[in-house]
């Protein structure tokens, strides 16, 4: 089936298999760096229907700790897969991605100490395993390249961010491992009930290996750095986006 197809609507057969949601946040759910009215009834919607909502964020643990305690959210995956957040007794709880190290700490403090701080994302301070440069500033890119490959790191760049880690998971990897240990489905199984959100380059894996995904329209205007396309396309873009789709998703009876 050719992807990168403009969303007009789902099938029946897509509609009826989702029992899962998973979504980026930044400019996926959020539009300009805020989270606007429809896109937050879409989540009330998903969540009143019985589908299940996993966030799948290169954003902050900081972040994603507002997200688990104030959305209608199951569960936030954040800081591009190296730790998952959960409700549970009353309070949330943090699960780190077991592929993670005990250097792990070292190895992001020697990298820190290396590039400008000026560079970093404002919220870095809410951060507990990765780093996130701000591509909105007067970054030297080939710098952050450079100092990514010689501490032998790990990267993604999504629409507002190059992130940056140290141990071997990504989206993907992170998704299928924590959606077996916490929700019982087997990596086999996510691609016949789960739905894929996104925009950015880094949500490529997942546009890759699940075969119902929908990009926001910002995919069809940057189409020519995709390597890997999502099915469908939004119209709308950021939070509209999302909105639309899941609009089309949720069919009333």
């Amino acid at each position: 089936m050719e992807k990168g197809r403009r969303l007009v609507s789902f099938t029946e057969e897509e509609r009826g298999r989702v029992r899962y949601v998973i979504s980026d946040v930044d400019d996926t759910i959020t539009a300009d760096g805020r989270l606007i009215p429809e896109a937050l009834e879409a989540l009330w919607d998903l969540h009143r229907s019985g589908i299940r909502t996993i966030l799948l964020t290169g954003g902050s643990a900081g972040w994603a700790d507002v997200y688990i305690r104030q959305w209608p959210v199951d569960a936030v995956i954040a800081e591009s897969g190296a730790v998952l957040l959960t409700r549970e007794n009353g309070g949330v709880t943090y699960t780190p991605n077991p592929v993670i190290g005990d250097d792990y700490g070292r190895r992001k403090n020697a990298f820190l100490s290396e590039i400008p701080e000026a560079w970093l994302s404002s919220d870095q301070y809410a951060r507990i395993y990765d780093i996130a440069v701000d591509k909105s500033r007067n970054i030297d890119r080939n710098e952050v390249f450079r100092l990514t490959e010689r501490h032998s790191a790990f990267f993604a760049e999504s629409s507002i961010h190059i992130n940056i880690w140290f141990a071997p998971y990504d989206k993907w990897s992170a998704l299928k491992h924590f959606a077996a240990s916490h929700f019982g489905i087997p990596a086999d199984e996510l691609p016949a009930c789960s739905i894929y959100f996104g925009d950015g380059l880094n949500d490529q894996p997942l546009f890759r290996e699940l075969p119902l995904t929908v990009g926001m329209h910002s995919v069809e205007e940057k189409r020519e750095l995709f390597e890997s396309l999502p099915l469908y396309i939004t119209d709308g873009g950021g939070g509209r986006g999302f909105a639309e789709a899941v609009g089309k998703l949720i069919v009333e009876e």
